[in-house]
């Protein structure tokens, strides 16, 4: 290996007052990620690493808390004894890293009948999701509404009904199960 991609972020220190550059994880040229245990983290303990002009660099990027940024850095002698161990794996300080398997939720990985009850399973969620912001946007547009309840005394029926249809149309809403509801 020639380089070394490695993941800072700004996290809140120990103290929870004051902000700190972290090393979260470290990633190969070949797309493995490995992740760097919580009590490791913090740049500090990574002297190799922040003695490097890309660190610098990256220090001077970040300013503010959860931001990230993943440098690229090459490897030198004393980079590559503090995280390649003699088979070049991923170690810091003679402590292996574990590896982050990248979390791809492919649907196509489950069986064909997991992905029909999913399938139905979010029908049903957004039908229901719908029907309640239906209820609660009927309530408003009700309130919008220009034309009074009819009552038989304010106007004939088919004067009533043209301007009701007119009001709904205005508000989109073409279904017969809604216009009810007013």
């Amino acid at each position: 290996m020639e380089k070394l991609r490695f993941d800072f972020a700004v996290k809140t220190s120990v103290d929870g007052k004051s902000n700190i550059v972290c090393i979260t994880s470290i990633g190969t040229p070949d797309g493995h990620i490995f992740a760097i245990p919580v009590e490791y983290q913090p740049a500090s303990l990574h002297p190799t690493v922040i003695s490097t002009s890309s660190y610098i660099k990256v220090k001077k990027t970040l300013n503010k808390r959860h931001q990230t940024r993943k440098i690229w850095i090459a490897l030198t002698d004393e980079i590559s004894k503090t995280y390649l161990d003699e088979a070049q794996n991923l170690q810091f300080n003679d402590y292996y890293l574990e590896e982050i398997m990248e979390n791809t939720n492919d649907c196509k990985s489950l069986p064909i009948s997991s992905n029909q009850n999913l399938e139905k399973l979010l029908e049903k969620l957004l039908e229901e999701k719908q029907s309640k912001s239906e209820t609660q946007n009927l309530g408003k547009i009700s309130k919008d509404f220009m034309i009074d309840k009819f009552t038989g005394r304010n106007a004939n029926a088919n004067q009533w009904i043209k301007g009701f249809n007119k009001e709904c149309e205005r508000f989109h809403i073409d279904e017969d199960k809604r216009k009810l509801k007013f």
